[in-house]
């Protein structure tokens, strides 16, 4: 029995070391060693660098496609080929030859320049089987068009002539989109050198437009327009560029355009004929003045479309008609006043959502135009 007690005390004893062990953290984990250098390159550079790698290459590409961009002889180069993804090209060209940017000024005086775009656009022109004239070549017709345009050199009045002119035919019919944006580049041409053409260049421009401005389609939507109607747009772009053109011929021409069946051809001309001060305008300016004038949304399918040409055409109307009385302060706009004094509490049907722009624009010609 006394042999017993100390084998017992020994066991509990080891027992409760063990147990002292076990609940002990501080013998349970690895000693803390402060983090050496390589760790914390392994952990922190090492994924930095990589980071900087990728953003750098990422701004070495994103640099050289700028430079693509901005270098007019790449991109002369590069549409060259006349292939389908060229049309970008035409169109980087025409947003930096029509940028506000100075250091871009000096292009527009560019001879050189000009005169490859004028001959890669005759060569493309060329192409006269429908079956050739893809919608990618569509495309960089009109960029070129709205690019040769945006020249101040008289030298690029003749392919624009000819563009203009000159139907773009497609296996499904007649396309003039080509057309117009000629049309828009003769318009950005006249205002830039008009002062500076010769004589015959005059009258080459002038003849070119009224020949656009007389564009009939064989369609007998016509003589009843509903819908956008191609020929129909060309002579209302025309109507636009003829009142950019000085002379009495163009005035002319102009107040002929002022009975024209497709509503965008006469308010064009009305509001030529506004810049120049001839009251001649009037009545289609009044038509414009009408908000619910169902005639000014006619070409549109769409109801939103709808009413946003509704808004444009009568906030047209009242620029036009604020033009008219700075040009000729004499004139008699008393009813164009009264149809603007109208709109500052008309309860709009369609145009809801701009009834207070409409209005406030109003309210602020109202105040110019009344004594």
């Amino acid at each position: 029995m006394t042999d017993q007690r100390p084998t017992d005390s020994v066991e509990k004893a080891s027992s409760t070391d063990e147990h002292s062990k076990v609940n002990r953290p501080d013998d349970s984990l690895p000693p803390v060693e402060p983090p050496t250098a390589t760790f914390i390159l392994q952990l922190f550079l090492i994924p930095l660098a990589i980071v900087s790698m990728v953003v750098l290459v990422w701004l070495m590409f994103s640099w050289m496609a700028q430079m693509g961009r901005d270098n007019p002889d790449q991109l002369v180069s590069q549409l060259r080929k006349l292939d389908d993804p060229s049309w970008q090209r035409a169109y980087e060209l025409a947003e930096l030859l029509r940028s506000s940017d100075p250091a871009y000024a000096k292009l527009r005086k560019d001879e050189k320049l000009a005169d490859e775009l004028v001959s890669i656009l005759e060569n493309d022109l060329k192409f006269s089987d429908p079956k050739e004239i893809t919608d990618a070549r569509i495309q960089r017709r009109v960029y070129l068009c709205r690019a040769i345009g945006s020249f101040e050199l008289a030298s690029v009045l003749p392919i624009l002539c000819k563009a203009a002119t000159e139907p773009q035919k497609l296996v499904d019919g007649e396309d003039v989109e080509v057309r117009i944006a000629a049309l828009e580049g003769l318009a950005m041409l006249a205002s830039n050198l008009q002062v500076s053409l010769s004589d015959a260049e005059k009258a080459k421009l002038l003849s070119t437009v009224i020949a656009c401005s007389e564009s009939k389609s064989p369609s007998t939507q016509e003589t009843n327009p509903a819908g956008y109607i191609p020929q129909a747009e060309v002579r209302a772009v025309a109507a636009y560029t003829l009142g950019v053109i000085d002379g009495d011929e163009a005035t002319a021409r102009l107040k002929k355009m002022l009975v024209d069946t497709y509503s965008n051809a006469r308010y064009n001309a009305a509001t030529g004929l506004a810049r120049r001060g001839d009251v001649a305008a009037i009545p289609v300016l009044k038509e414009m003045l009408d908000p619910e004038n169902e005639l000014s949304a006619r070409d549109e399918s769409n109801p939103n479309d709808q009413d946003r040409k509704r808004v444009n055409v009568v906030l047209t109307g009242i620029q036009a008609t604020m033009t008219l009385h700075k040009v000729a302060p004499d004139a008699d706009i008393s009813e164009l006043v009264d149809r603007i004094d109208q709109l500052r509490n008309h309860e709009f049907k369609l145009i809801i959502s701009s009834q207070p722009r409409i209005q406030s624009i109003a309210t602020e010609a109202i105040q110019r135009l009344k004594p």
